[in-house]
């Protein structure tokens, strides 16, 4: 994470208690992220050179003022006058970690073979807060290749609990048995 992105995160962070719209502005990037996933050619657009700054502030006025906070719309106009707009899922993660030690959670990802229903969610978010005695939120991603079971990565750690890894330590333990 650049020292830069780190500075306008705060930035953000900082304007978004004083309103107290710190989530709302957490939720904002989670809309921005998932046009960005839908719509790659949306960055592209906005860190071409040669499209005037104008044009790239008009972009971001159509397609966010509505959905988004003003406190945000007002910073990714900042991020287009200082050409740092390509810093943008840079500062978006920095923002979510100094929300995330704001409220005291831990956030991660649990990665699964399959969809987890609601219940399972809770479930395993209810076990991981209770193991590591802190509020954990947990964001699901597929991963067919797992097999079954789930993958939780939380901060610097995983928590792997798949077929996959069960049938890899399977074949090292017949490969290390010895045959008298």
């Amino acid at each position: 994470m650049s020292k830069i992105a780190s500075t306008y995160a705060q930035a953000l962070f900082d304007a978004a208690l004083e309103s107290n719209v710190l989530e709302d502005i957490k939720n904002d990037f989670n809309v921005i992220r998932s046009v960005m996933k839908e719509q790659p050619q949306f960055m592209e657009i906005l860190t071409l050179p040669k499209l005037d700054k104008n044009d790239k502030k008009e972009l971001i006025k159509t397609i966010f003022s509505k959905a988004a906070s003003q406190i945000l719309v007002n910073f990714l106009m900042v991020l287009i006058d200082k050409d740092r707009i390509n810093l943008l899922t840079e500062i978006m993660i920095a923002y979510n970690e100094l929300v995330n030690q704001h409220f005291g959670i831990l956030e991660g990802t649990v990665y699964s073979a399959v969809a987890l229903s609601e219940g399972q969610l809770t479930e395993l978010t209810y076990a991981f807060t209770k193991k590591l005695n802190q509020k954990v939120k947990l964001n699901v991603e597929i991963d067919p290749s797992l097999l079954g079971g789930y993958k939780v990565n939380l901060g610097n750690v995983v928590y792997d609990n798949s077929i996959k890894l069960q049938l890899k330590n399977l074949k090292n333990n017949l490969l290390n048995v010895e045959l008298k």
